[in-house]
């Protein structure tokens, strides 16, 4: 069964390495994960941009705020399981198994 996970972000760098890590690190099979950012100016964008390549869509685009932002994230996910971490939170390891 494949779970999309979205977590919004805006101006979180303070946590969103660790937040990312913690979704990039599940051992699930079927995992796609989205992250938005609508243009954050504090260094978020190149955390994000350093896990490009493990994170299966990237949004950064303006938007109507944090509603609107997952709404952008969900409307992109393809999992039978959607689920939203904010960018200030992680997951516990082990914990979509």
């Amino acid at each position: 069964m494949k779970i999309s996970i979205v977590t919004i972000s805006f101006n979180q760098a303070r946590y969103l390495r660790e937040c990312i890590e913690s979704v990039l690190a599940q051992n699930h099979s079927d995992l796609e994960y989205i992250v938005v950012d609508p243009g954050s100016t504090d260094g978020s964008r190149d955390i994000i941009k350093k896990y490009q390549d493990r994170i299966q869509k990237i949004i950064l685009e303006p938007d109507k705020g944090p509603a609107d932002g997952l709404k952008k994230g969900f409307a992109c996910a393809t999992g039978d399981i959607f689920y939203y971490l904010n960018a200030d939170d992680v997951l516990e390891k082990d914990s979509l198994s």
